[in-house]
């Protein structure tokens, strides 16, 4: 995960991410989450994410989920806009209308866009 956030600061371009995990991946276990909540809190990453990501969302399609992380967020802030999701298709309708509310510009069409990257999440997801 550090890596491939790593192309995005080294880029310096903004972006928009959408987290969603692949069906039937085990959860991340008490020491991974920790690794995990370490990594998005260091100042470098929250630095870098404050300025170059105009929005996150996170898909969480259980409700006793989606609650968690709402528990989570009220506690500590994301550097960026963040979302909790019930499906790929609401997280990704956010992550596109973030990038058009900052005035993103994209190699495609947002439609185009969304429906390639609906097609592609939906055997994973």
């Amino acid at each position: 995960m550090s890596d491939g956030f790593e192309r995005y600061f080294a880029r310096g371009e903004r972006y928009a991410v959408l987290s969603a995990t692949p069906r039937n991946a085990p959860a991340p276990g008490q020491k991974e989450r920790r690794m995990i909540a370490a990594w998005a809190d260091h100042p470098r990453v929250r630095d870098f994410s404050k300025r170059l990501c105009v929005g996150s969302a996170t898909v969480a399609a259980n409700p006793l989920t989606r609650a968690a992380l709402s528990v989570i967020m009220a506690f500590w802030k994301p550097a960026a806009p963040f979302e909790i999701a019930p499906s790929v298709e609401k997280g990704l309708d956010y992550c596109l209308q973030r990038i058009q509310e900052e005035r993103l510009t994209m190699s495609k069409p947002q439609e185009l866009v969304r429906y390639e990257m609906l097609r592609l999440l939906a055997d994973a997801v």
